[in-house]
């Protein structure tokens, strides 16, 4: 079978919706929904062949460090305020290594630190106090996309209140 006239109508479909895109923003959810059903006959030969070569040159690209924290990426975001968190953008993960929460003010203050809308912890911080300590069982905690870590004050001055988080990024 001759290719020529396939391959530049519809053999390179695939490589056409993602070529303005560069290896480190492609989204898994990208190669999901690109062209059309891949069937394992002759018409859809060079579509796979271009799949596969996406594929294998984005493993090339992430694999040294596929799930390892990456070097030099730790960060500590200070001022949270109450309803305020940190989440990660697209193609990030974030593990949080430490919380650290402060109440400014002279009574005591109720919070929870929420991942999305699910409450992880609740506890008090008492007047001109900080706490962290109690925190230790859940760290690191992993946050992708669409799970940001929140601080909600629940009793007491939402204004006196205010948190430090310390973060490292890990490859994807």
């Amino acid at each position: 079978m001759d290719y020529s006239t396939y391959s530049n109508s519809k053999g390179t479909e695939i490589r056409q919706q993602l070529r303005n895109q560069s290896l480190e923003n492609l989204l898994i959810t990208s190669i999901n929904t690109v062209g059309d059903r891949v069937f394992p006959d002759d018409m859809a030969v060079l579509d796979m062949e271009a799949l596969c070569q996406i594929v294998s040159t984005w493993r090339a690209t992430h694999t040294a460090t596929f799930g390892q924290v990456l070097p030099n990426t730790g960060a500590i975001r200070e001022g949270i305020a109450d309803g305020s968190g940190i989440e990660p953008g697209d193609n990030e993960v974030l593990d949080v290594v430490a919380i650290s929460m402060a109440n400014g003010g002279s009574a005591p203050i109720n919070i929870e630190i929420r991942l999305g809308d699910l409450p992880l912890f609740a506890g008090s911080i008492p007047p001109t106090g900080t706490t962290s300590s109690e925190l230790g069982a859940i760290f690191p905690l992993t946050l992708s996309k669409g799970l940001p870590l929140k601080f909600a004050v629940t009793g007491g001055t939402s204004g006196d209140f205010s948190a430090k988080v310390a973060y490292e990024f890990r490859s994807i």
